[in-house]
């Protein structure tokens, strides 16, 4: 793959991310998709370094009330997540929830000082 300026600058920001040094990314993205896993990126990419929200919470905000399970399905689909910090979503109870491999999502949290109960 070409080295683009926009990948070196993507490059970038996440080092900054993993050294403690940024708390959000500047990079722009272009969310392709369905019209529903478009809005759940979006309000994924809203939450704040260092804090969580539900599945339920993100239904909600994406303006789809009763779909937290597809929520997760379409956090499963997305291509790029660290930028659109899918790690930030669990269970309504605190626990950590299915995205991914488990150890990299609590792993993230921790980066950003999130602890969660284990289950």
């Amino acid at each position: 793959m070409t080295e683009t300026p926009l990948l070196r600058r993507a490059g970038i920001e996440i080092d900054e991310y993993f050294t403690g040094t940024r708390r959000s990314f500047d990079i722009p993205l272009r969310y392709m998709g369905s019209a529903f896993t478009r809005a759940v990126w979006k309000a994924v990419a809203e939450i704040p370094y260092g804090e969580t929200r539900s599945y339920g919470q993100i239904a909600l905000a994406a303006g789809y009330f009763r779909a937290a399970r597809a929520v997760g399905t379409a956090m499963r689909e997305c291509p790029i997540a660290i930028f659109i910090p899918c790690h930030r979503v669990i269970h309504a109870d605190g626990s950590l929830g299915g995205f991914g491999d488990p150890a990299l999502k609590r792993d993230l949290l921790a980066l950003e000082g999130i602890s969660l109960r284990r289950r």
